[in-house]
């Protein structure tokens, strides 16, 4: 194998595969590359058994090869490189010389047959995304996801398309995040759950559309020459529309940098165990409050658009300020029924179809 090719159209490269490869396994392979120099280009995978990334970089291929390399490693290397020019070579079996300007490195690898194969996808026909919106939706849902793996079902969020509708949903059980968003061309199909892992290197990514295909049991994400394919989460996810209330009566409408900014202060007398803040609604807004028996008490008032009665509930401030980074308006909507059910937050006046968060209440 030898092959010369750009050190910063590597490293671009490199960088995403970072976030696949598993540093602590009992098998080693699983924190390499698999480096492939054929047809002009230099083939870079990873995996971790459960989401595998390929991508590549063009070059000139002097003699084809492979093998599999320690990504953490090659990657500082590319990082430190002094020139701009770089050649992998392999000058003796299960050693990776790099020349890099005047620097010159040997690693020593594993056989590219030992490196696990990839997952194929049988499925030929491919619906095309625009690959920004989906990102933007993977961020308003993401912090929802369950970091349970006992609860692997909520271990991903369902993704769902309808007519000329992409749905993303998650939940953790104690808060539930939706967004729907209009995208021409899409049509009715089974909804699938794709896993945290695969969601999160996906907004890593960068590109103008987002070519997805379902096989039998994975999922394939191309954007650009980058492949994500992982596996589909197995499970039943629950039943949203239902958790999602209709009949709060009780609404609040105020600016999200000020709502954000009290709860964060009120938050600061909050325990480490019992994240709780008592929100009160009057007419004439919201007072934000907390109580540490350790630590003393907090209070603050918030002026907004109140309407529909009084009521005090329990909320995690943490999911709150969660939901609120995501959100892209200047003012949102909450609204409540009484002590013992889910508030119901809004985003008002959104581009999505639908974006709403949902969370539920903390006995005080």
């Amino acid at each position: 194998m030898e092959i010369r090719l750009n050190r910063s159209e590597l490293v671009a490269e490199l960088v995403p595969m970072q976030g696949i490869v598993e540093r602590r396994t009992t098998i080693p392979v699983l924190s390499h590359l698999l480096l492939r120099a054929e047809d002009d280009q230099l083939k870079i995978a990873a995996t971790d058994l459960e989401v595998s990334l390929t991508s590549s970089c063009g070059g000139e291929v002097k003699e084809d090869g492979a093998i599999a390399i320690q990504a953490k490693k090659l990657l500082e290397i590319m990082r430190a490189g002094a020139g701009e020019d770089v050649t992998l070579r392999i000058d003796q079996e299960g050693m990776l010389t790099i020349l890099v300007g005047q620097s010159h490195f040997k690693i020593r690898g594993l056989p590219a047959e030992d490196f696990p194969s990839l997952p194929a996808i049988d499925a030929e026909q491919a619906t095309t995304i625009p690959f920004p919106t989906f990102r933007g939706m993977v961020g308003k849902v993401a912090f929802a996801i369950s970091s349970e793996e006992s609860r692997f079902q909520l271990s991903g969020a369902l993704m769902k398309m309808g007519e000329d509708q992409l749905t993303l949903v998650a939940t953790d059980g104690h808060r539930l995040a939706l967004v729907d968003s209009e995208i021409q061309g899409l049509e009715d199909s089974e909804g699938v759950l794709v896993p945290r892992k695969a969601l999160h290197e996906l907004q890593r990514f960068d590109g103008d559309d987002l070519e997805f295909r379902k096989g039998e049991h994975h999922l394939s994400f191309s954007v650009g020459r980058r492949q994500l394919i992982c596996r589909i989460l197995e499970g039943t996810f629950p039943d949203y529309e239902r958790v999602i209330a209709k009949d709060n009566d009780k609404t609040a409408q105020c600016s999200k940098a000020e709502l954000s900014g009290v709860v964060q202060r009120v938050s600061l007398l909050t325990g480490d165990r019992a994240r709780a803040v008592k929100v009160a609604l009057a007419e004439e807004g919201l007072e934000f409050s907390a109580t540490n028996p350790d630590l003393g008490e907090a209070r603050e008032e918030l002026a907004c658009e109140a309407s529909g009665g009084t009521l005090a509930i329990g909320l995690n401030p943490d999911y709150m300020q969660q939901w609120l980074s995501a959100v892209e308006t200047d003012q949102v909507q909450l609204q409540f029924k009484d002590e013992n059910s889910q508030c119901v937050a809004y985003p008002v006046d959104g581009d999505d179809q639908r974006y709403v968060c949902v969370i539920m209440p903390i006995r005080l």
